[in-house]
């Protein structure tokens, strides 16, 4: 299994080479790694659901630092990577058309390789910082993350791309430096840089520490007060944000807070602070919905509060019930699919239309797949069922149990149910200037056609998927 998840990871940095290659050698070299890697992922959960048996693998140790690199792989991590890779391979599937120089918002030639260069190293950093075992390990491939959102954000090379892309690099480093320089200076001061050393500190040296790790997570999730860089990222080509949005970088924060909170064990009083912030995130987010006119940056409001949603997730466990993980973890993994599909459908009104202002789009419903796909994630997003997310905003309020006698607990579970009232009135309010007015039909390319009828049915699934995984997470 070991060699299965380096190879995954090695296959997704041979990715890079693409950076010198043109378009079509990339699109050849690009695809194969691409799927190869999301292959021997979703073998490496096979197997672990079959015999789930935690592995720690140490590669590298050092004398007074102990372990420096190695692999953890446990029903977290695998959870994990999974969703990382399975998304992450419609999502770059998808690149394959809309970087073409047939898209009528942002027409391309000769960029498919700087792009998928990008990309490929955003993989391989995701997944690498996924099994991560040390806290210096981690921050290395965080801060490779944050270099490759960079290269993806300041993509297109104008003055506001460029702005958004360093505001993406330096506020998420803002959070590295704050979290993991620390985490890096108690491992040194206690002679380990493995994740272990977390529960082994004296309790106030765990409020500390955790507080600064939860900077680094809620400046990588874009959470209060922190937040503006995400919508501005939306300069990015539209598979990264997805990607960005849906299977990475942001979920990357909320995931190494679960991974805090699994090693730590942090004392209950830091789930005030938390609390605070993610009720501030939430209001933030509802405030901003109603007054967006681009659907990518109404998307990007959404991962704001579908982030402070899975945070939630972790308070519950902050509180002492274990199962806040498995809410976070499977509110992750149904909104990285939907979240996909509303970010690739939002591409689509780009490549066809050439605009994302939402009142210039009209007649969706002579389009009859973008019309359902659109409908389908804005609505799944505000929590209706069949969608994947309606069952895990069900879950967290299943389990948030000592949270309803926290008036603070009591009060985020609130604001989380506000936020998706107020997203389901955005939603039906762009549905219905969007998909039910008059328009020109669209003939939609077999990739997109593809991709979308894919996120719609893991949208639809992902669910069943998630709770069975679930299972095996600890």
């Amino acid at each position: 299994m070991i060699d299965l998840i380096i190879s995954s990871i090695v296959l997704a940095y041979l990715g890079v080479v693409c950076f010198v290659l043109d378009d079509r050698k990339s699109d050849r070299v690009m695809l194969p790694l691409l799927w190869l890697s999301s292959l021997l992922q979703v073998i490496v959960a096979a197997m672990f659901y079959l015999s789930p048996n935690p592995i720690h693998a140490v590669f590298l140790e050092v004398n007074g630092l102990g372990e420096v690199y190695g692999l953890r792989v446990d029903g977290t991590s695998v959870f994990t990577a999974f969703v990382v890779s399975t998304a992450g391979a419609v999502f770059l599937t998808y690149a394959v058309r809309y970087m073409d120089d047939k898209n009528v918002g942002h027409p391309h030639r000769g960029q498919k390789g700087r792009f998928y260069g990008w990309m490929m190293l955003f993989l391989g950093s995701t997944l690498a910082f996924i099994y991560s075992s040390t806290v210096l390990q981690m921050l290395i491939f965080f801060e490779l993350m944050s270099v490759a959102c960079w290269g993806v954000v300041g993509f297109y090379g104008s003055k506001r791309a460029e702005r958004a892309a360093l505001k993406a690099l330096l506020i998420p480093n803002f959070g590295a430096i704050v979290g993991f320089y620390t985490a890096v200076a108690y491992g040194l001061k206690y002679g380990n840089l493995g994740l272990d050393f977390l529960g082994a500190l004296p309790e106030m040296e765990k409020v500390i520490l955790f507080l600064c790790l939860m900077v680094a997570a809620f400046t990588k999730s874009a959470q209060f007060p922190l937040y503006s860089w995400i919508p501005d990222a939306m300069e990015a080509p539209t598979p990264a944000s997805a990607f960005l949005h849906g299977a990475a970088m942001v979920e990357m924060g909320v995931y190494l807070l679960i991974r805090v909170v699994q090693f730590m064990e942090p004392p209950v009083t830091v789930f005030y602070p938390m609390a605070l912030i993610l009720v501030a995130t939430l209001i933030v987010a509802m405030l901003q919905y109603p007054r967006q006119s681009d659907a990518k940056r109404l998307l990007a409001y959404s991962t704001i509060a579908e982030c402070a949603i899975m945070y939630t997730g972790v308070a519950i466990a902050v509180l002492g019930n274990p199962l806040g993980i498995k809410a976070a973890l499977f509110q992750l993994m149904n909104h990285a699919y939907l979240k996909g599909l509303a970010f690739l459908t939002a591409g689509t009104f780009t490549y066809y239309y050439g605009t994302l202002d939402m009142r210039r789009i009209k007649g969706l419903k002579e389009t009859p797949l973008l019309a359902y796909s659109w409908s389908f994630a804005l609505l799944g997003l505000a929590g209706l069922p069949p969608f994947g997310v309606f069952f895990s905003k069900l879950y967290i309020y299943l389990n948030a149990g000592e949270m309803y006698s926290v008036p603070l607990g009591a009060l985020l579970l609130l604001v989380v149910l506000a936020d998706s009232v107020v997203l389901l009135y955005s939603a039906l309010k762009s549905i219905n200037s969007m998909v039910f007015s008059e328009g020109e039909p669209k003939r939609v390319d077999g990739i997109i056609s593809g991709t979308l009828c894919s996120l719609i049915l893991l949208s639809l699934i992902s669910a069943f998927i998630g709770y069975a995984l679930l299972g095996v997470v600890q």
